[in-house]
């Protein structure tokens, strides 16, 4: 479980805003784009995880597409509730051919905006560029958001 912020890149891209993370296995990659997702949002290491808490399981055909329907349901249900995530568990994650499954969850506590102090919005997660690979001894992943 990732608790605040993990580490990432920004990397430049035409009025949108885009991240690279790494990290030594899947799991640990899933949450820390969920990590640096919100942290483009308000400062992550400023919440305080717990009181809320939103289950995410999902299904999709190839890594990339797990790792946006994962950013997307935390982003949807973050809005949805006016959440700030602080916490990121990927209990499970099963890469197969044509099939990743994904059991995790994300920790929150209702949005306050003097402490969050919000500085981006953003508006969904793109599938334009997003990747997730293996580099070496590292997973890497590369995402866009729409702002």
């Amino acid at each position: 479980m990732i608790r605040g912020k993990a580490p990432y890149e920004l990397i430049e891209h035409t009025a949108d805003i885009g991240v690279v993370v790494r990290a030594g296995s899947l799991p640990e990659l899933f949450e820390a784009a969920a990590s640096a997702m919100f942290d483009q949002m308000y400062d992550v290491a400023s919440v305080r995880p717990g009181e809320l808490e939103h289950p995410v399981e999902l299904a999709e055909p190839d890594l990339a597409a797990a790792l946006a329907a994962w950013l997307g349901e935390m982003l949807s249900w973050s809005m949805a509730r006016g959440a700030a995530p602080g916490a990121f568990e990927v209990a499970e994650l099963r890469a197969m051919p044509r099939l990743v499954a994904l059991r995790g969850r994300v920790l929150a506590e209702p949005l306050d905006p003097e402490r969050h102090r919000f500085e981006t919005e953003i508006k969904a997660v793109t599938y334009h560029g997003i990747r997730v690979d293996r580099r070496g001894n590292l997973w890497e992943a590369e995402v866009i958001f729409d702002v």
